[in-house]
């Protein structure tokens, strides 16, 4: 074969030949899946860097809410430290509100806040870092990429908190003044039957479960059990379902068998503030025990104000030299929505209504007979008012953090108002007018009648009554009158802070400025307006001008010595005082001078959710 025909047949086969091929398309995919491999490879670094980022975000947040009343940025820092960071690597910390409502848009349940926020209960902690590239620096002109996460938390802590209403010791003359007065009927219960119920402590769920029973109510939850009114003897007769009640049941029976009308909101018992609260209240309410007393006496309470009764009672105290007692009390309208027991988160704030009372003390004459022993003493009175407004709590704090005995669990900011203390009398309406404070500038107010003297004209040693009588001038009796007024504003507004342990949760803890009461009756003393009268008989005769004289001098000098002596006496005193025997009415019917009673019933410190 020619040399010519053999190179052109060269170029045919060769092109005809298909054996390694295989080679070439192989190198060539081998090259693709070697650059998907290392996509793959920086992808999935990338993708579990990413993963660990927002866990970091995660557990970051979660640490910032657990501490939001203190140091909520510094633990968020420290727990991003803690898991391999740098502190550089936290690039925003911020705080909201979350609210747990399914009927809002997603987008629509956090709303941001700032951390001193009264409800404030959220954290969200935003992370950043550089995550170096392997393969993929080969096709991109940079070594890393940046990666960034944000995460959410929320915590739904509360406190339930009472505050003003705790019988702190049982009167049952006070106490059956004010069921009578309820009931329109006289009541005389003893008060082993008052403490009866103060013995009984009943949880919040099995009481509303007996009270919907009781008032045939037929709702759905709780929260339609609180919005309801019921009537006073469906609330003795739930007290009564619950089985707690191990003692006497005679007040609660008295109730049941009254014929009474008098009706009450739940909810000015029992409120609720929050939407998370709400949420949880049938997990929370087993847990919150009240005594049956203070659930019957706070009810009466509210329907003494919501009818603006004034309960009457004239009370045996027991102290020698004390004749009688007479007491009015006059309760003011709560403030809307502020129930005696609050569950409510922080920010939650509950109410006591204004207290107005009148005290009309007859007292023995010869506890101060030796201050006027030329005198025949008739009668020595002391009518005293005394208005105490409102006081009010605002849980401004959770701890739930640390949960140790002697560890803060809950935090209160306090305010109690104005304390006026009168002696004198108001003529009415001005004492049962609970909308006009009572007014020392008032034409209303006048002196009181305190002391009045039966005055013996021979007391200067000169047989005047004899020798008027054998004239035929005899002028009948002589009568003196010691009338006065004063008045005293303890203090302006007083506000403080009240802390419990946890400890102490389920206990009382009493707030007040210390000894104010004391303290403005020294002050009433000192802003005395004394008059003294003196009435004779049908005639009036120069000759008795230097009687009545001296009786004016000796009664104008005594009645400072008096009143301190029947005020605050010093030690040996037949009297105690006015100042104890206000405290302990004052103590039975859970009042502070410028004060309250606030109870911390129990704190429930909610798991954290990360919401977003």
């Amino acid at each position: 074969m020619p040399t010519s025909l053999r190179a052109l047949r060269f170029p045919r086969r060769f092109l005809a030949d298909e054996s390694g091929a295989v080679a070439i398309i192989v190198a060539l995919c081998l090259t693709m899946l070697i650059g998907f491999l290392a996509l793959g490879v920086d992808l999935s670094s990338l993708y579990a860097r990413q993963k660990t980022l927002q866990t970091r975000a995660d557990l970051a947040a979660v640490s910032a809410v657990s501490h939001l009343a203190d140091a909520a940025e510094d633990r968020a820092r420290a727990t991003v430290t803690g898991n391999g960071l740098e502190a550089t690597a936290m690039t925003g910390i911020g705080y909201a509100r979350f609210t747990r409502d399914a009927a809002l848009p997603a987008a629509d349940r956090l709303a941001e806040r700032s951390q001193g926020d009264p409800d404030v209960n959220a954290a969200t902690v935003s992370l950043s870092e550089e995550a170096p590239l392997f393969f993929a620096r080969t096709f991109l002109a940079q070594d890393s990429t940046r990666l960034s996460a944000t995460a959410t938390a929320a915590r739904f802590d509360f406190a339930a908190f009472s505050l003003g209403s705790r019988l702190a010791s049982v009167h049952d003359g006070l106490l059956n003044a004010l069921l009578g007065s309820v009931l329109g009927s006289s009541v005389d219960l003893d008060v082993l039957d008052y403490n009866a119920l103060a013995d009984a402590d009943v949880d919040l769920l099995s009481f509303l479960d007996a009270l919907a029973l009781r008032a045939d109510l037929e709702v759905a939850d709780y929260s339609e059990i609180l919005d309801a009114d019921v009537g006073l003897p469906a609330i003795a007769g739930a007290l009564l379902d619950t089985g707690a009640i191990a003692g006497s049941t005679t007040v609660l029976t008295t109730v049941l068998d009254s014929l009474t009308d008098a009706t009450l909101g739940v909810s000015r018992l029992i409120a609720i503030e929050g939407e998370d609260v709400d949420v949880q209240v049938e997990d929370i309410l087993p847990r919150i025990q009240v005594s049956a007393l203070d659930i019957l006496f706070s009810a009466l309470e509210v329907i003494t104000a919501d009818e603006s009764r004034i309960v009457t009672a004239d009370l045996d105290l027991g102290i020698d030299g004390l004749i009688s007692t007479g007491l009015q009390l006059a309760i003011g309208e709560r403030e809307g929505q502020s129930g005696w027991i609050t569950l409510g988160e922080r920010g939650a704030t509950v109410h006591t209504a204004q207290t107005r009372l009148k005290l009309d003390l007859d007292l023995g004459t010869a506890l101060v007979a030796d201050l006027l022993p030329s005198l025949d003493l008739l009668s020595v009175r002391l009518p005293l008012y005394v208005e105490i407004a409102s006081a009010t709590a605002t849980l401004s704090a959770l701890h739930c953090s640390a949960t140790g005995p002697d560890d803060p669990a809950a935090s209160f900011d306090t305010e109690s108002g104005l304390v006026s203390v009168f002696l004198g009398e108001f003529t009415p309406p001005a004492f049962s007018d609970q909308s006009t404070p009572l007014d020392p500038d008032s034409p209303a107010f006048t002196p009181a009648e305190l002391l009045a003297v039966d005055v013996d004209l021979d007391l200067l040693g000169l047989p005047l009554t004899e020798l008027l009588n054998l004239l035929g001038l005899g002028i009948g009796d002589i009568r003196a009158v010691v009338a006065a007024k004063a008045h005293v504003q303890v203090a302006e507004a007083l506000t403080d802070s009240q802390d419990f342990t946890w400890s102490q949760v389920g206990q009382q803890a009493s707030y007040s400025s210390g000894d104010l009461l004391g303290s403005s009756l020294g002050s009433l003393i000192d802003g005395l307006d004394v008059s003294v009268s003196v009435e004779t008989g049908s005639i009036s005769l120069s000759l008795i001008n230097r009687v009545v004289n001296f009786v004016l001098n000796a009664l104008s000098g005594v009645v400072t010595p008096l009143l301190s002596t029947l005020i605050a006496p010093e030690d040996g005193s037949l009297f105690p005082g006015v100042d104890p025997i206000l405290d302990s009415l004052l103590e039975a019917l859970g009042i502070r001078i410028a004060g309250a009673d606030l109870t911390l019933d129990g704190v429930n410190c909610g798991a954290v959710m990360l919401v977003r």
